[in-house]
């Protein structure tokens, strides 16, 4: 065999092998990204029998999160749930990093309680608002353009409170007291389809005196972005303020 046939049969060789590899990976990581029927099945008879033995009000677990990217860090399947009472959805998981099952209904029945309060501020000052139960709704749909149309310009409201510092707060998910109760700092997060105007600094320091006046909101951080309909940022900076 020529030397320049063994080059050529070397370089196909390696090429093959590579080509091999890819393809293994592609199939695994293809894999990885789907649901496992039996471990969601695994998670829904799970998270039922903690609902049943740490709620007393009716709960519906209506959807299982696979977080297939690993964006939360300690749970790979949680249950989507809502409280028939409240109406709050929640997740219910089991936490691989503490080894133990948990929930997020204080914290997200606080989030829906502080958005039904802090909007009628918002809008006094700056138009209609849509909080995270709206925005909820909308997106589930497939549609981007139906997305964009009902969102439109409309202003949008998301309160956060820190789950590590509420879960400290062991609270009973069957007494669930208000935030107003507890010195919490939630992050208040506005989204403005507009650019900065002049008046925004005034317009701002006014919305947080009234919170903090009347609102029952003492403490918190404010932040206010400035973004296009299309999620294009129209500030370099955001507006923000700790209170």
């Amino acid at each position: 065999m020529s030397k320049t046939k063994r080059i050529l049969l070397t370089l196909l060789i390696v090429f093959l092998i590579i080509l091999a590899g890819v393809v293994i990976f592609m199939f695994s990581f293809t894999q990885s990204m789907k649901v496992d029927p039996d471990e969601e099945k695994k998670v829904r008879n799970q998270d039922e029998r903690y609902l049943e033995k740490n709620f007393d009000d009716r709960t519906e677990i209506y959807d299982v999160l696979f977080d297939n990217m690993g964006n939360n860090g300690y749970f790979e399947y949680a249950a989507k749930v809502k409280h028939e009472k409240y109406g709050t959805r929640f997740l219910v998981f089991f936490n691989d990093g503490t080894g133990e099952m948990e929930d997020t209904f204080i914290s997200d029945k606080w989030q829906d309680d502080a958005e039904m309060e802090l909007r009628p501020y918002l809008e006094n000052e700056l138009g209609n608002v849509l909080i995270s139960k709206d925005i909820g709704d909308i997106v589930k749909s497939d549609d981007w353009e139906e997305i964009q149309e009902k969102i439109g310009d409309s202003i949008q409201l998301s309160v956060v409170f820190d789950e590590t510092i509420v879960k400290e707060l062991n609270i009973d998910p069957n007494q669930p007291t208000s935030y107003k109760d507890y010195k919490v700092a939630p992050t208040i997060r506005i989204t403005l389809s507009r650019k900065k105007q002049d008046t925004d600094d005034d317009r701002f320091n006014k919305m947080i005196v009234a919170l903090k006046n009347d609102g029952g909101l003492k403490h918190g951080h404010m932040i206010v972005e400035y973004i296009s309909t299309n999620g294009v940022p129209l500030e370099d900076e955001e507006w923000n303020k700790s209170f």
